[in-house]
């Protein structure tokens, strides 16, 4: 049942119809504590993305995408929350077709940017919109986490260096400083990380970075234990006055990433703000070589725990359950040199339930490995010199010719993908259709999109890179992280999903870029109709198991190196 009894109290005491919560804090970003997510506290929904909006008189709407349309209505009282997919009508349309004229919204503006404030104004211009206290708490709790540097032997670019950088584009653009509200960039652009979050090793900070050098950090809770900071260190308190005494400058902001409160304290002491894309984000999305150095040696010992893993399993699957699977998957991983965390949840998915995007098991839904059905294995890790993700669906037992052809198809256009050849200036949307194709001759398709940027020991969903089929038109360059990540899901039935991480690289001959996998793990045979597959998609596949075989083989026991050598032979 939706817990909103005092909520609703003080929307009428502050005389409004309803309240938008979405699920992030002062951060925006889909990384907070699970003690701070509000929206499950409230009506369950345990997914990383949705957007809550509390009437005050009768039920509240739970505004999901595609890849929680199943999960949702799972997890909330349709008695209290109507779930809205996302992908059938936006929240915006929605709203301007359900919402009165004249209704009153209200918001927390700590937790919604600028720029999606700017969004409801233009699209909902019926109704009115109430920045105001936050209605639920009034504090959201900061975890407190240790901090520690990122060593320059992974970072590869020192904190000085990159703070440089900013300063000569102030100077250039005649700004007086640069505020960054995203976490991951202020944790990129000072070397720094903390265990702040479960999986994601951000410093959850603010950073000023002024056109004269000073630089100033505002964070919750934030233990720099025997570090010595270079810079000033603030509670996020002080943002208020700090801004006051750089009263009449000019600013630089990310509107997307930025909340709104900071836009009226900017106003209240007289700064110009001016949007412009968060740089850090920009150059943190282009690994440098070190980095990149650093992500091929995860991935590979990442490969090996992944390898040894999947033995084990085929081995010892009866009677297996999925969180017993979660945990032993965490054990192979956790011997690996540099391991830090998982770098999300671990989505280990049975039969029925891997028709669920982004399933978890919990104890009220754990199911039993049982022959005839697939087990989809969605899972990453974080280590000192990289970030990883990988998806593999694996035959439990005998799968049926439908899985298999399915999964065939899935494996298509994963291929199709993986070997794209594409001109400088490509962008993500321009490429999506290409892992569909196969799917779409079938009348079949999957609600998420194909491939995130994902970040150096930072957020394994990094932006500005994306893969999808609308909001994706960053161009992809040479030097990026990219996932590879089609699928497809029978409600009640199933679910596939193939994914690799790849690396962005190019080809200076042709002026065009492609894509290197970084992910080594074989893909399962037993689910291939290889009769559906043409010559060239037959030679990509021998061509990635052979190299992983010939890269990792000499690191297994030798019963694993047996069990590759059958997994990796030729189709």
């Amino acid at each position: 049942m939706i817990k909103t009894e005092s909520l609703i109290h003080t929307m009428k005491q502050n005389k409004i119809d309803g309240y938008l919560l979405p699920r992030n804090n002062m951060f925006i970003s889909e990384d907070i504590h699970p003690a701070e997510n509000k929206i499950m506290k409230l009506c369950g929904f345990s997914g990383s993305a949705g957007t809550l909006l509390i009437m005050r008189e009768g039920k509240s709407y739970l505004f999901v995408d595609g890849r929680y349309e199943l999960q949702a209505p799972e997890e909330t009282d349709s008695t209290e929350v109507e779930v809205i997919c996302t992908t059938k009508i936006s929240m915006y349309d929605w709203m301007r077709a359900n919402l009165p004229e004249g209704f009153k919204l209200g918001l927390n503006p700590q937790t919604i940017s600028i720029a999606e404030y700017s969004k409801l104004q233009n699209k909902l211009p019926q109704i009115k919109i109430y920045a105001i206290e936050e209605l639920i708490d009034k504090d959201l709790p900061l975890v407190k986490g240790r901090v520690f540097e990122q060593n320059i032997e992974y970072a590869g670019i020192s904190r000085e260096e990159k703070i440089g950088s900013i300063m000569s584009f102030l100077n250039n653009h005649h700004k007086d400083g640069w505020l960054f509200c995203a976490s991951d960039s202020v944790s990129w652009l000072l070397n720094l990380r903390s265990k702040c979050l479960p999986d994601t090793p951000i410093i959850r900070a603010y950073a000023w970075v002024g056109q004269n050098g000073e630089i100033a950090v505002f964070g919750g809770n934030l233990d720099f234990g025997k570090i010595t900071p270079n810079f000033a260190t603030y509670n996020l308190t002080e943002l208020d006055s700090f801004l006051k005494k750089h009263k009449k400058t000019n600013v630089y902001i990310d509107e997307k990433n930025t909340p709104l409160y900071i836009a009226k304290l900017a106003q209240k002491h007289k700064i110009n703000l001016y949007q412009h894309t968060d740089i850090c984000e920009i150059q943190k999305a282009v690994k440098n070589p070190i980095e990149l150095q650093g992500i091929r040696k995860a991935h590979k010992r990442d490969a090996l725990a992944v390898i040894n893993f999947l033995y084990w399993l085929e081995n010892n699957f009866e009677g297996q359950t999925e969180l017993e699977i979660v945990n032993k998957l965490h054990e192979f991983r956790a011997q690996g040199k540099n391991f830090f965390s998982e770098s999300f949840e671990t989505i280990a998915a049975f039969g029925s339930n891997a028709a669920i995007v982004h399933y978890h098991p919990t104890a009220k839904t754990n199911k039993e490995l049982k022959s005839g059905s697939l087990l989809l294995l969605d899972s990453g890790a974080q280590y000192y010199d990289g970030t990883t993700d990988i998806t593999r669906t694996i035959a439990i037992g005998k799968p049926t010719q439908e899985m298999i052809n399915n999964f065939t198809l899935v494996l298509k256009g994963h291929i199709r993908l993986s070997q794209a050849l594409f001109p400088q200036g490509t962008t993500g949307q321009n490429l999506d259709a290409l892992a569909r194709l196969d799917l779409w001759k079938e009348g079949k398709d999957y609600h998420h999109g194909t491939g995130h940027g994902v970040g150096c020991f930072l957020n394994v969903h990094e932006c500005p890179l994306r893969i999808s089929t609308s909001g994706s038109t960053y161009p992809l360059q040479a030097g990026m992280i990219t996932s590879i990540e089609p699928g497809y899901y029978k409600e009640n039935a199933y679910g596939i999903r193939i994914e690799n991480l790849v690396e962005i690289t190019a080809n200076a001959q042709s002026n065009t870029l492609s894509f290197v996998p970084l992910t080594l793990v074989p893909i399962d045979k037993h689910l291939i109709n290889d009769k559906l597959l043409n010559k060239e998609e037959k030679d990509w596949l021998n061509r990635y198991h052979e190299r992983i075989e010939q890269t990792l083989s000499k690191e297994l026991a030798p019963n694993v190196q047996e069990w590759l050598k059958q997994a990796c032979a030729k189709i």
